[in-house]
């Protein structure tokens, strides 16, 4: 009977126990579920900065392709060509249509006999004839010239075309850069001042 009371005693003080406390013994306790929400990748993780372009593909190379003429020779280091070109007032005449420019180094400017190109500034016309000497209308790549040629300028003369070991000659000029893409043609330096020959 002792023994029996005690068990009771006990299980009434467990009972006791779990009523005081509320925690039911049976009912686990349920855990909440934290949901990570994934956020997007940032333009700088996707190695794309704020405001900036994917790449086109598009060779940008000294902004090729993308300058008119004038802006190309300029940018090729053709300055002396391109500011006659700007004092003969023909800028905006070579940046519409298509041409081809046999563009003068600066040395071959350099080159030409003193005081030359001051009578040439000083005389717009003759000037302009002389700038136009070196302009063929249409786009002709290196690769598209042939020897033997001959090539009608805007200023309407002619220029011949020789090529030898690889060695274009345009006129009394020898081509030192071919293939200056402009976004209206294409320019091609060279070591010489073409004259024309009435001039």
């Amino acid at each position: 009977m002792l023994l029996l009371a005690g068990i009771l005693f006990v299980s009434g003080c467990a009972e006791d126990t779990q009523e005081e406390t509320g925690v039911e013994e049976a009912t686990p306790v349920e855990e909440v579920a934290v949901t990570e929400i994934e956020e997007e990748p940032s333009d700088e993780e996707e190695g794309i900065m704020p405001d900036e372009e994917p790449e086109t593909g598009v060779n940008e190379t000294a902004e090729e392709g993308n300058l008119t003429i004038v802006g190309a020779a300029e940018a090729a280091g053709y300055t002396t060509f391109a500011s006659l070109v700007r004092d003969a007032g023909l800028e905006d005449t070579l940046n519409e249509g298509t041409y081809t420019v046999f563009a003068p180094t600066d040395e071959a400017f350099d080159a030409l006999p003193e005081g030359t190109l001051e009578d040439l500034l000083a005389d717009e016309q003759a000037l302009t004839d002389v700038l136009t000497y070196h302009v063929v209308e249409g786009e002709y790549m290196a690769s598209d010239l042939e020897d033997g040629q001959t090539l009608t300028t805007v200023q309407s003369a002619t220029l011949p075309v020789s090529i030898a070991d690889d060695e274009v000659t345009i006129g009394t000029a020898t081509v030192v850069e071919p293939d200056i893409v402009a976004s209206n043609g294409v320019v091609h330096g060279i070591d010489a001042v073409l004259i024309p020959p009435e001039a």
